[in-house]
């Protein structure tokens, strides 16, 4: 590893709170690997398209779980599938959102490859999707300066219903680039789905030849693209390369992977608070979604859960619990965003409708309101003492 640029760890990597789990024993690839290898590339088609990728979602297996092809137009497709006991998807849904801060926890994943990993926005919080991934890795001997745009499942295709219950399945997805020029080569998509004993991670990616673009829009970067897809920049043997890098890098961190999570999340387990607390499995979900929109335009995101708190007790509760899980907060006062702000994916919304006590001081006149009160509600009572408000008033803002 000497000639390798930052690989391995340091004694400071050692003095972590997960220090402990730096192991730097590679494990022999998996039979189905290994057999994949001695057979591909397989024949040009044999695996889906980025177009078709939701066939993920299909039960089952497809005819080919672990290979890779070499296409007609320069790019290669890239599957590979790897049994993970033990392991629930929400585990890597957390890993996602949790490693990406530093180097020391990326080297983790991949002690002989990883070297550096960055978010762009320069923050630690513990999320991924819609955020920038810096990263310096070893796809076996090839360096890499990875630029990972995580992106919302639906945006590449996938349904509501699939990706809705995180318990079942969690698919990451990304669009991926460099990270210091403005080219985009590839994307991925990670499908971890529950099964008995655990959870395995069915991987794909899709790079080179027609997913090279260039990061800007107009015509000439357009023609640049067309450009540069006839060019073969990716190496001859690049699609043999992921299987074995991606198969180790995952099989690697599941090992431990369960008690790493345990580990981190063990602060807050249920989330107790007085309020209802609405799950994406209750069957009037929907429905207090929705009705949570003023406008009634769907934008099609949605929260993992939702509170109804009913004292600021149970916002501090959420607020704990959504830092331990590294989730987003929300906030939904009279729902009156055009933009539906308060609706994400991956993320906790707080429904404040219970905080609609307002008390009006006649002789100070002024109001003290609960942003769960309405403007209209507060206007009706200040009219009956001969009062009102010029500034407009809605429990939205």
């Amino acid at each position: 590893m000497a000639n390798k640029k930052n690989v391995g760890y340091s004694p400071e990597d050692f003095k972590k709170s997960y220090g402990k789990y730096y192991d730097e024993t590679i494990v022999e690839l998996a039979p189905q690997v290994q057999y994949a290898l001695e057979n591909t590339p397989f024949p040009a088609g044999a695996l889906p398209t980025f177009s078709e990728a939701r066939y993920l979602e299909e039960e089952g297996y497809t005819d080919l779980e672990t290979g890779y092809t070499n296409e007609p137009d320069g790019s290669i497709h890239a599957a590979i599938v790897t049994a993970m006991p033990g392991i629930t998807p929400e585990m890597w849904d957390w890993w996602f959102g949790w490693h990406g801060s530093q180097d020391s926890r990326y080297k983790l994943w991949h002690p002989k490859s990883h070297v550096s990993a960055v978010w762009k926005d320069g923050k630690d919080d513990i999320s991924y999707i819609g955020r920038n991934s810096v990263i310096e890795e070893y796809i076996v001997d090839e360096f890499v300066e990875g630029l990972i745009q995580f992106k919302q499942p639906t945006e590449f295709g996938f349904s509501f219903d699939a990706i809705k219950d995180p318990s079942k399945a969690v698919y990451i997805c990304a669009r991926i680039g460099h990270s210091k020029y403005p080219i985009d080569y590839g994307y991925l998509v990670h499908q971890v789905r529950a099964v008995e004993g655990g959870s395995e991670m069915r991987s794909r990616f899709w790079m080179g030849g027609k997913y090279i673009h260039i990061r800007r829009e107009g015509i000439l970067p357009n023609l640049a693209s067309s450009y540069i897809q006839k060019m073969n920049l990716l190496s001859a043997d690049f699609g043999r390369k992921i299987v074995i890098h991606c198969s180790e890098e995952m099989t690697h961190l599941a090992a431990f992977l369960p008690k790493l999570y345990a580990e981190m999340n063990q602060t807050i387990e249920k989330l107790n608070v007085e309020g209802r607390i609405i799950e994406r499995t209750d069957e009037d979900f929907e429905t207090v979604v929705m009705g949570s929109l003023f406008n009634k335009i769907d934008p099609g995101k949605r929260p993992i859960k939702v509170v109804e708190a009913k004292s600021v007790q149970d916002i501090i509760e959420t607020i704990k619990y959504a830092k331990s899980h590294g989730k987003k907060l929300t906030v939904c006062s009279g729902g009156h965003s055009f933009g539906a702000n308060h609706l994400r994916d991956n993320s906790i919304l707080i429904m404040m409708k219970n905080f609609n006590q307002f008390e009006v001081n006649t002789n100070e006149m002024t109001a003290t309101t609960g942003p769960g009160v309405g403007g209209s509600v507060l206007m009706l009572e200040l009219f009956k003492h001969n009062l009102y408000t010029a500034i407009p008033f809605d429990g939205a803002y």
